[in-house]
């Protein structure tokens, strides 16, 4: 049975009731809402987070509306290679924390998950839920620690206001031989890979033209093709003060997400690649590298069938 914690002073609280339940020590009242414990803690206790609050606020405002007209787009929903691919990288077994799981019933990569799955989102979302399910925030995780086998960040950590704190309490809540899993997009649609030397595949050369279709028609042609109209909810969604755009606090690059680990105490183990998503596998240094013995190795090697994941240069 799953436990709790306080997510601001990390004291064991009790189970929680159809009211929710107070913390002991803080006295912090966290409400029972339809079903799901909300851990949130507002305000929260922190200023680099308290101070960021209204980003978050804003930020949250303009995902729900663009997940409410395509959920495809925002969501991680239906038969996705994307979100396969993940999965089979991060070799969801045991007990696993899905931080930023999203509002959807199920996540396309949790689906065929081995184990437990619980999710943590600021979202409420569907009430009914395909996994254990706690509304909440990455910057404070209302769980014991060494808790879990895996914890994902799949495409939320460049949502969450303090990504340093978040891997920090990934680290806290991760059994000592576990990993944090990452996906993100690095490659922006308007920028295409150049010509390997190695003689890339057809199915490499095909996913990079599909991943970025203007660029490759701007190689193939020599002329940039024209912006796609713009849908008119988004000219509606303002850019939040402190923001990178109206979705995202910062965009990722495995360095800067790599710095944050090591801050963390986290060390990249691994790395993969699906066509523009980038995906990190980290664990403790002192960490045994598998329950089985020897070094994990996730990625699949390049020309894998149904997977098309590479590994990223080292």
């Amino acid at each position: 049975m799953l436990s709790f914690v306080c997510p601001v002073c990390h004291v064991d609280v009790p189970e929680p009731g159809s009211s929710g339940v107070r913390c002991p020590t803080c006295g912090r009242q966290f409400p029972d809402r339809d079903g799901a414990m909300d851990f949130t803690p507002n305000p929260p206790p922190d200023p680099d987070v308290q101070e960021r609050w209204p980003l978050w606020e804003q930020l949250q405002h303009n995902f729900v509306v663009a997940a409410d007209e395509i959920p495809e787009h925002s969501l991680s929903v239906g038969r996705r290679a994307d979100a396969t691919a993940f999965a089979r990288f991060s070799d969801l077994r045991g007990s696993v924390l899905d931080v930023g799981c999203g509002p959807q019933t199920e996540p396309s990569y949790a689906v065929g998950a081995n184990g437990r799955f619980v999710g943590i989102d600021p979202l409420r979302g569907e009430k009914q839920r395909e996994f254990t399910f706690v509304q909440g925030i990455g910057e404070y995780l209302p769980f014991a620690d060494g808790s879990f086998d895996r914890v994902l960040f799949a495409t939320s950590l460049d949502h969450v206001l303090s990504p340093a704190r978040s891997l920090s309490e990934a680290r806290r809540v991760l059994s000592p031989s576990g990993t944090v899993n990452i996906w993100f997009g690095e490659v922006p649609d308007t920028e295409l890979p150049p010509p390997a030397t190695d003689s890339p595949s057809l199915r490499r050369r095909l996913g990079d033209a599909a991943m970025h279709p203007r660029a490759a028609i701007r190689r193939l042609t020599g002329r940039t093709p024209p912006q796609p109209p713009e849908p008119a909810y988004l000219r509606e969604l303002a850019v939040p003060t402190g923001a990178i755009d109206i979705f995202h606090v910062v965009h990722l690059s495995s360095p800067l997400v790599s710095e944050w680990l090591s801050a963390a105490g986290l060390t990249v183990a691994d790395a993969g690649r699906h066509g523009a998503s980038v995906f990190l596998c980290a664990r403790a240094p002192d960490a045994s590298a598998d329950r089985g013995g020897g070094t994990r190795r996730v990625a699949r090697k390049r020309g894998s069938p149904g997977l098309g994941t590479e590994r990223a240069p080292q």
